[in-house]
């Protein structure tokens, strides 16, 4: 009862003087002596979620702040140097300009000044024209990991920066038959995060049922410059593909850089790549034609798999032939080689029998099996 209840006197409560708040804030977190072994526990075990917190916190506001300043400071830099230069503004000295000239004989001017701050530049790659979708250099070395987490400069960079194949031939300063770029798919929407646009346009909210075409047909071909030439390349498939062998079939696609070695490899490879593509177009393919991959990373098959990657297929612009590509042509097709996880996810079909028309594929006679 109420009436039993005893408030003890103020002195009585209180042992010593009140302790400040910051104290008894102290002492919530901090083991103290008389705490019993439970609450010991309690306070270690936040200490160290606090401690943690803090790492992983500062972790991200690094690769935030890191990808801001790639985003807004280095990408926009390296765009300026390139358009200058474009324009006859190298910003060399004579003796510079004649020494990377020993180096590279076959470099282009508008490629001189960018050489100079990195010689890792094997190239410049624009999707998108003058809206510079996708519109970065491009480097390669001896090791394809260096520029996973490098910028362009040398810095760390979360996004790093697009790369060849170690294996693919740039001494000539031209691509090889068979070339692949790699490059990151990111929150930032930095490197090659706009590739997958080609597969699924989520961004154009003027796409509506067509976001399975729509990026493609507004941009069906792009450019690829290496130090010696200019060229342009039109898409022909637009491909997912699965890196674990746990969730179904794992298509060499990279081929491991190779070169083609004749035409019955080639249109082996095409044969293959068609099989798995999402879209058929109107470009048509022959022995002899400089393909190149572009590839990235693709999540939103699975939130928790990082197992499938985006790939798109395109083939250099012959000589004497127009750039122009009929989009109205293109349509996108379920039956398409995917995998099992795929299938069992319903987003593609089991794999019956090959329908894009072979007959686009010139340097290939279909036989009877």
């Amino acid at each position: 009862m109420i009436s039993n209840y005893t408030v003890r006197p103020p002195a009585e409560r209180s042992k010593g003087k009140e302790k400040d708040f910051f104290t008894r804030l102290l002492i919530s977190a901090v083991p103290y002596k008389g705490d019993d072994f439970a609450e010991i526990v309690r306070k270690v075990v936040f200490i160290g979620a606090v401690i943690a917190f803090a790492i992983t916190g500062g972790i991200l506001i690094k690769d935030v702040s890191g990808e801001i300043v790639q985003k807004y400071v280095v990408t926009p830099q390296l765009q300026e140097i390139k358009e200058q230069a474009s324009s006859g503004n190298l910003n060399l000295e004579q003796e510079e300009i004649k020494e990377i000239k020993s180096e590279k004989p076959f470099i282009r001017e508008e490629m001189m000044t960018l050489y100079s701050e990195n010689p890792d530049l094997i190239g410049w790659i624009n999707i998108g024209g003058e809206s510079k979708l996708i519109d970065l250099p491009v480097v390669q070395t001896v090791d394809n990991s260096k520029y996973l987490n490098t910028d362009f400069y040398g810095g760390s960079s979360k996004s790093g920066t697009i790369f060849a194949d170690y294996r693919n031939d740039f001494t000539k300063g031209t691509a090889p038959d068979f070339t692949i770029l790699y490059g990151h798919n990111t929150t930032s929407s930095t490197a090659f995060s706009k590739l997958s646009r080609y597969y699924y346009d989520k961004d154009n909210p003027e796409a509506g049922a067509d976001k399975m075409i729509s990026f493609y047909q507004k941009h069906p071909a792009f450019t690829f410059d290496t130090l010696a030439q200019k060229s342009t390349y039109k898409v022909f498939a637009v491909c997912l593909f699965n890196t674990e062998e746990k969730y179904g079939e794992v298509y060499n696609y990279l081929r491991y850089g190779q070169p083609f070695a004749d035409k019955e490899d080639f249109n082996g490879y095409i044969l293959d790549i068609m099989d798995r593509s999402c879209i058929l177009t109107d470009v048509d393919l022959t022995y002899g034609d400089e393909i190149l991959c572009l590839s990235t990373c693709y999540f939103p098959i699975s939130n928790d798999l990082h197992n499938t990657r985006c790939a798109i297929f395109a083939r250099k612009v012959r000589e004497g032939e127009s750039a122009e590509v009929d989009v109205s042509e293109v349509e996108r097709t379920y039956y398409w080689k995917g995998w099992k996880q795929l299938e069992d996810a319903g987003i593609s079909s089991a794999y019956a029998k090959r329908t894009w028309d072979v007959s686009k594929l010139l340097s290939y006679e279909e036989t009877e099996n």
